[in-house]
């Protein structure tokens, strides 16, 4: 193994110059004051103490950024992954008392515990290779579960905002029945200290993008505390915060039933944090046009959210919004982030006298700013009005994100995820194409009628093949004779596919329908070579684009003649019974086989008659592709002079074509247009070609032409009248 598979950042280093560290120092300058600020928002979300939000923002960033794959990604605490930990803190129970009222340094053990747990999740699934994840979740639950989660985060801070005394509650509903219960104890304080924070972030956020708008605000706030003395005026502090390097924390000691109730929810953090990083990350790879390793990236947010559980942080993830503003600000490499992680304690450093003044109403303030910005209107309205499964999925999980706990709902979220993947995967598109479709522009003129192509685009299994036999065996305007089955646009195809396709031409052939396959992918024509299907069809049932699929189809029905729903198949190499006197007499119905011979009575050169249940193996066994077709039957058209001679005993006359129209006829079809109504006359005649097979079978017959249609003279009718209605 390469030494840059093992350590990726040195990949930078190696290229690294003067240009890009001043680039990214530049970016982390801008970047690092909004980090701050955010990741003690998102710690008051979670339930625990600011700090522990700051102290995400070191060390867990630095190792994200070396060991991920995106140069521009940003990790620390979001508000999806502070609102799981909120839950799950409100949910598990530990002794018989839920975390959350645990005492500080049990509780905070216990989310350190969580935050380890994580990130060895998320590095197994890194080192199993599970980088394409995110592709499995629908893009409606990732809208409804970041739209639940804005409501979510908004509602938790109205409290604090209004300054309603007393612990906060998980859920939604119980969260406004608690605002709306102590409305009459609301301090006016905490809510204009909250409303000027608003106005304040949003006009220093028209400064510029680069300005710090949220620590700007918040200074003036601050300020503004520290001279009035709000806390006289029931206002809550952020406290004190320990100016020192983060301290090493341990999780709590190892009690299988506390990993067994903390596995759910740090397998939820696990997904939740690998899908908003992966999908961050492709995105800002799509960008600048850079490489992007998806399992490479789960390493490094793995290996951050392990940082996290031994240096006192909350888990966290990749965040878009620091992600996206260390871009704009003109960041080059990964060490933009690194430089940002590192300037966090310097911060602190300076900062931590001034935040013991912060107040708590101005960070509720802040994230209803967060919480609005979470909610995309275009996104929310490209679900309810793309497909009806989108509005069912997004309306199930937002539903879910407001009525159940979070990790329950991002479990139902993936799980609507999967159950939409297979049903798409199981309901591949299978549509007939008609005259006027695109595919058959150039398709040959004067095709014969009663071939119908079929075109499965997506996956081929056992759900295509249901489709597919479905509308094929449906009533139909026009009954197939021939079956053409595009495979080019089928990208995948398996064993199952394979086996449900032999299936599906062995029943077409037991109803006397032949299939043509026209298989374009070079992938899935080797998988049909491995599985023996194109051997089992051969060489002239297969074909490489539409129009030599429908080329084939037109010289396999220009020589097949139907009647009685028996069909005579050109078959090259069974050899046809010597002529004899009998040649040429019709079989009668219900004449007695010879049990010498195996042949009706009066019919000894009448070509071999096959049940429908034999009829797809002696169909597809025969060496029946159309390049071993004798001279005589390729240069029948060309050469009508190489035709037997017809008598007018073989000929059938207009009541026997009217007939054919009731049901007991067939369709009949030869090349030729001039020679049509004549081929269509002699059906069941033996000079069809002298080696075939008869197939018997239930398909539909197709009307004959009227009378006036025929050619030749006519002569007695042989078969009995069939009564008129």
């Amino acid at each position: 193994m390469r030494l840059t598979g093992i350590f990726p950042f040195l990949t930078t280093l190696k290229t690294y110059s003067p240009r890009d560290f001043r680039a990214d120092l530049m970016a982390a300058v801008t970047v690092t004051p909004m980090a701050v600020p955010q990741a003690m928002a998102y710690a008051i979300i979670a339930g625990v103490h600011p700090q522990y939000g700051i102290y995400a923002c070191m060390l867990p960033v630095i190792l994200a950024a070396l060991w991920g794959s995106s140069r521009f990604m940003a990790a620390g605490p979001t508000n999806a992954i502070s609102m799981v930990i909120f839950s799950t803190m409100a949910t598990v129970s530990v002794g018989g008392a839920h975390i959350l009222n645990l005492p500080e340094e049990v509780r905070m053990a216990y989310i350190f515990g969580l935050a380890l747990f994580c990130g060895l999740i998320q590095v197994g699934m890194g080192m199993a290779r599970l980088g394409d994840l995110a592709n499995f979740i629908s893009h409606s639950v990732m809208v409804a579960f970041t739209t639940g989660a804005a409501l979510l985060i908004g509602m938790g801070q109205v409290k604090t905002v209004l300054g309603i005394p007393g612990p906060k509650k998980a859920g939604f509903f119980h969260q406004i029945f608690d605002v709306l219960h102590g409305l009459p104890q609301a301090n006016y304080w905490c809510l204009g200290l909250a409303a000027l924070t608003i106005v304040l972030a949003i006009g220093f956020k028209r400064i510029s993008r680069r300005f710090p708008a949220s620590l700007a605000a918040l200074a003036v706030v601050t300020a503004i505390a520290w001279y009035f003395k709000v806390d006289q005026y029931g206002v809550r502090l952020v406290g004190a915060i320990p100016n020192v390097i983060p301290p090493l924390s341990v999780p709590p000691a190892f009690d299988l039933a506390a990993v067994r109730d903390l596995f759910m929810p740090a397998l939820a953090l696990a997904l939740l944090g690998a899908v908003e990083s992966l999908a961050i990350g492709k995105q800002l790879a799509s960008v600048r046009n850079d490489s992007f390793d998806g399992s490479q990236e789960l390493i490094g947010q793995g290996l951050a959210n392990m940082a996290a559980g031994v240096t006192s942080g909350i888990p966290g993830c990749g965040s878009f919004t620091r992600s996206a503003l260390m871009v704009t600000s003109g960041g080059r490499t990964r060490m933009g982030t690194v430089f940002s992680g590192v300037l966090a304690l310097p911060m602190l450093f300076v900062l931590a006298p001034f935040f013991a003044w912060l107040p708590l109403p101005a960070l509720g303030g802040i994230l209803l700013i967060i919480a609005a910005g979470m909610i995309d209107i275009e996104a929310i309205r490209l679900c309810l009005v793309a497909t009806r499964i989108d509005r069912i999925v997004l309306s199930m999980t937002f539903a879910s994100t407001l009525i159940f706990d979070l990790e329950k709902a991002i479990f139902i979220g993936v799980l609507l995820s999967l159950v939409l993947f297979i049903y798409k995967t199981a309901h591949p598109r299978v549509r007939r194409l008609r005259a006027n479709d695109p595919l058959l522009r150039d398709a040959p003129a004067g095709l014969p009628d009663g071939i119908a192509v079929y075109v499965i685009e997506g996956t081929l299994f056992f759900g295509a093949i249901h489709e597919l036999e479905r509308q094929l065996y449906e009533e139909d305007e026009e009954p197939a004779r021939l079956v053409v089955l595009h495979l080019t646009r089928v990208f995948w195809l398996d064993a199952s596919g394979a086996h449900a396709l032999s299936q599906f031409v062995e029943r077409c052939y037991a109803r006397s329908i032949p299939v043509i396959l026209v298989v374009g992918s070079r992938s899935v024509q080797r998988i049909l070579e491995r599985t023996g299907i194109l051997d089992y069809l051969s060489n002239g049932f297969v074909a490489e684009t539409t129009n030599d699929g429908l080329r084939q189809a037109a010289a396999l029905l220009n020589r097949v003649a139907c009647r009685d729903d028996e069909c005579v198949y050109p078959v090259p190499g069974l050899a046809a019974p010597a002529a004899s006197s009998g040649a040429g007499a019709p079989r009668q119905p219900g004449a007695p086989a010879d049990p010498s011979t195996g042949t009706a009575a009066g019919q000894e050169d009448a070509p071999p008659v096959m049940e429908a249940t034999e009829a797809g193996a002696a169909a597809s066994t025969a060496p029946t592709q159309l390049d071993q077709m004798p001279p005589d039957i390729h240069d029948a058209d060309a050469n009508p002079a190489a035709q037997p001679p017809s008598t007018t005993d073989d000929r059938m006359s207009p009541d026997d074509a009217r007939a054919g129209t009731d049901g007991s006829g067939a369709d009949v079809s030869y090349s030729g247009a001039a020679r049509a109504a004549e081929a269509q006359a002699e059906p069941m005649s033996d000079q069809v070609a002298k080696a075939s097979i008869t197939i018997v079978g239930p398909r539909p017959p197709a009307a004959f032409p009227g009378p006036d249609d025929l050619q030749g003279p006519t002569v007695p009718d042989t078969t009995p009248p069939t009564p008129r209605k």
